[in-house]
């Protein structure tokens, strides 16, 4: 008998919900959502789940926390013994320290929230950069931290990329992303230094002895939200000669504006992991989380 009984999935991401839930063989529903004309939440989940997997990308989080909590206090009412929260994106991990005084650590604060809500964690890709572990941030929890790599690596296997390609990341944050994807398809890794100005001031800096010339380049990151560092990563490849520039990215946070700017910018379409729905999710999770649900 599967350890989990149930997904509880939300409006915004029923689709990757129902994906896990067919993984795993176990039903799927959908938490039905109304939002009072003053702004507050109101979360009804009809039908109990006695270890239930919640099912929720925390993309825009604010609203999504609250409705969290509600969930999980729906659930335990009901009875369910077990809760996992299943967050492909992990909010407010960067803010991991106080980088200027008066700032929280966000980082902490969401992780007791949370913490104190559900027993366990899966996330892909969640910002660990200073972090030694997801369990480090939801303190006596298991949680797992999924990587990305795997399906961008199988999408280019699958797709029969180039011997010669070279794969890359912005900077030494991406280190393990880029390894990830570029080792079992046994193509080179490089890694670049990222200067962050502000939010949409980012410059990139490629190794100068990187052999880009004539050569296919796949650029990979974490998180693609303004494209700033996507762009300028790939105005470098270019200025030392990539044959091509193609992108991956495991979070797809941008709207139209920036989808518009990857056009121009020549890059066409860049493909996404479904985790935060999206017009560019061509990576599905699901295989990969019900893998980390299996161990847990």
């Amino acid at each position: 008998m599967a350890r989990f009984t149930g997904v509880y999935g939300f409006p915004e991401s029923a689709e990757p919900a129902q994906r896990l839930a067919q993984v795993l063989g176990i039903p799927c529903h959908i938490a039905d959502l109304h939002r009072f004309p003053d702004g507050e939440s109101l979360v009804r989940l009809p039908q109990p789940v006695e270890r239930a997997i919640v099912y929720r990308s925390l993309d825009r989080p604010n609203d999504k926390l609250v409705e969290l909590t509600l969930a999980a206090s729906v659930l335990r009412r009901q009875g369910a013994a077990e809760l996992c929260l299943v967050a492909p994106y992990m909010a407010y991990m960067r803010q991991d320290a106080v980088f200027r005084p008066g700032e929280p650590v966000s980082q902490t604060v969401i992780g007791d929230l949370l913490g104190r809500c559900f027993d366990s964690f899966v996330c892909v890709e969640p910002h660990l950069h200073r972090t030694p572990t997801l369990e480090s941030v939801f303190i006596g929890r298991p949680a797992v931290a999924l990587s990305g790599a795997g399906p961008i690596a199988a999408r280019l296997r699958a797709e029969g990329v180039p011997a010669d390609a070279v794969v890359i990341g912005p900077d030494e944050e991406a280190a393990p992303l880029v390894e990830g994807v570029a080792r079992p398809l046994g193509l080179l890794p490089v890694v670049g230094r990222k200067v962050r100005r502000g939010d949409r001031d980012v410059t990139v800096a490629l190794p100068e002895d990187a052999p880009l010339a004539g050569r296919p380049v796949v650029i990979v990151d974490d998180v693609i939200s303004s494209g700033e560092t996507i762009f300028s990563c790939a105005r470098a490849a270019r200025a030392m000669g990539a044959a091509s520039v193609r992108v991956f990215g495991v979070h797809a946070l941008f709207g139209g504006e920036i989808s518009r700017r990857f056009e121009a910018e020549g890059l066409g379409v860049p493909l996404s992991c479904d985790g935060v729905p999206h017009p560019t999710n061509a990576l599905p999770l699901a295989e990969l989380i019900a893998g980390a649900l299996a161990g847990l």
